[in-house]
């Protein structure tokens, strides 16, 4: 393990930035940058809103309008519209085309996420704008610039110095140190440091060179002017970043915390605050679609550390990753208490409306179960709509649902697991699908919040889908055996749920036919889930 001086390690940063040219970019932004530089009609703001959309790019421009070659006399320039009208749109596109591309970084140094990087420093900078905007900071698009570049040198010395950034995670790993503290042992110096020489080195302005530090806000730090302001909110919501996706979090703060403190700092109400958090994901959402990145990369890791608000807005943005697809609105649920009672105790009822499908209609359903028919589900959805309205039996009505899961989705399985009155346990009661019973069988458990996800997604009242059990902490949650029981990687849950309790949760998977679970499939499912609560209102 080799240890550098700050000296060495900064020499050895800008030698190989010079020797490799440019870090990496994504490789839309090349495509992007194109069109709309081409577009006779287009203006700077609109160019800027496609480069904004890149960290290493937004760099790249910012520091080639601050050089000398183009930048004589004008002073520092932060802005980047501005620094569209300092080069114009062809010398943009130049250099965005001559820059080397995010697929030749990661063929070389398959070991580095600087995909991960680069989508997390978007969010950080949607989210430290979202903020701003409702702070009344003065220059908010400097104060994105200063959330995308926050983490510069993370990204600068694992383009330039990849082993001994691996070093450094490894260190983290095997000794459970601070990341300051192992970054200053293999390096000399803090991530952060030697990026505010490389900021230095292009001559950006000094405001937004100082926001890679992370700022002294303690509670009895007062925020004096914009600049201070603008590096609180960037270092915070970084922070906020870190403890969502991180491996090894550089912050011993919670998520409550954190907000706490950026509240105080803004002066934005702490609802706010997470409203511009989940704005700020959905946008990374929408980049992560149009620029063809995996969706793996705004999946947040699941963590044990008790930390209750940042495990729910895990799963939540889990979900949005997976589907970018919002949750529900709330609805306005007339069912009585009394009436969740009967339904989960209805054991006898629910065995007769699973015995009433016709052999013809369990036949048909085992054909293709993987492969959705959108005219079947709209038969369905419309037959649900009939049975509604005449007012049958609530449990005829779940047992379409279930079989719109089935046939009209394509789901293999579809399950209701039903809470028991007293609300210690849920089982499942209803079925559709191929060789349901086996899994019926299993979903007997105690309701256990704090243990088991199921149990959390019934009390919670959300929904979830999990790409695969074998990622991001979703074992922890689950049954040791519930891969072999069931024989399913992956799932999706809803919450089925009256307004002054739990109910039961909807189970579906495509764990015969391994088929991958769409968002499209989620939207259907989510949309049947609906129609389930709406019966119950009708009761």
């Amino acid at each position: 393990m080799s240890n550098l001086s700050r000296e060495q390690s900064l020499h050895l940063v800008r030698d190989r930035l010079k020797e490799r040219g440019d870090m990496p970019i994504f490789s839309a932004s090349v495509n992007r940058v194109h069109v709309v530089g081409s577009d006779p009609d287009a203006d700077a703001m609109a160019l800027s809103v496609e480069i904004l959309k890149d960290a290493n790019l937004t760099t790249k421009v910012l520091k080639l309008a601050n050089s000398p070659l183009y930048n004589r006399g004008l002073g520092k320039i932060g802005n980047l519209s501005r620094a569209v009208v300092v080069l114009g749109f062809d010398t943009v596109r130049s250099v965005v085309l001559t820059l080397r591309l995010l697929d030749s970084f990661q063929q070389q140094f398959p070991g580095i996420d600087m995909t991960g990087m680069l989508v997390n420093a978007f969010l950080s900078a949607g989210f430290v704008r979202g903020i701003s905007t409702k702070a009344g900071v003065k220059d908010i698009e400097q104060a994105y610039i200063c959330g995308l570049l926050h983490n510069l040198g993370e990204v600068v010395v694992a383009y330039t110095l990849p082993e001994q950034f691996r070093q450094i995670k490894e260190l983290q790993r095997t000794e459970d140190l601070p990341r300051v503290v192992a970054e200053k042992r293999i390096l000399g110096a803090t991530l952060a440091e030697l990026g505010q020489a490389v900021l230095s080195d292009w001559e950006f302005p000094h405001n937004v060179i100082k926001t890679l530090s992370e700022p002294n806000i303690g509670n009895g730090t007062r925020i004096r002017n914009q600049v201070e302001l603008t590096a609180a909110l960037a270092g915070l919501s970084n922070q906020t970043m870190d403890l969502l996706y991180a491996e090894t979090p550089n912050t011993q703060k919670t998520l409550a915390e954190l907000n706490y403190e950026l509240s105080r700092v803004s002066g934005v109400k702490q609802e706010e605050i997470s409203a511009a958090l989940e704005h700020s994901f959905k946008q990374s959402c929408e980049l992560a679609q149009s620029y063809g990145l995996s969706k793996k990369h705004l999946t947040p890791r699941l963590r044990a550390e008790g930390d209750d608000g940042l495990e729910k807005l895990a799963r939540q943005f889990s979900f949005y990753a997976s589907n970018e697809i919002t949750t529900p609105e709330p609805e306005q649920d007339k069912i009585v208490e009394k009436r969740a009672t009967e339904i989960a105790g209805d054991e006898k009822q629910l065995a007769t409306a699973v015995a009433a499908d016709s052999a013809a209609a369990v036949a048909e359903k085992r054909v293709a179960a993987s492969s959705a028919d959108p005219n079947l589900l709209l038969g369905i959805l419309f037959e649900i709509s009939s049975l509604m309205a005449q007012k049958s039996h609530v449990n005829t009505i779940l047992g379409k649902v279930l079989e719109g899961m089935h046939r009209g989705v394509g789901f293999d399985r579809a399950v209701l697991c039903l809470l028991n009155p007293d609300h210690t346990r849920y089982t499942a009661r209803m079925a559709a699908g191929d060789n349901v019973e086996p899994l019926k069988a299993y979903l007997d458990f105690a309701v256990k919040p704090q243990r088991d996800l199921f149990s959390k997604i019934i009390m919670e009242g959300t929904e979830l889908l999990v790409s695969d059990i074998n990622e991001g902490g979703w074992r922890q949650q689950l049954p040791t055996d519930f891969g072999e029981k069931t024989g399913s990687k992956s799932f999706i849950l809803g919450a089925f749920r009256g307004k002054s309790r739990p109910i039961g949760i909807f189970y579906a998977d495509k764990a015969l036919s391994g088929a991958a679970i769409s968002a499209e499939d989620c939207r259907s499912f989510m949309q049947l889930v609906t129609q389930a609560q709406l019966a119950l209102q009708m009761r």
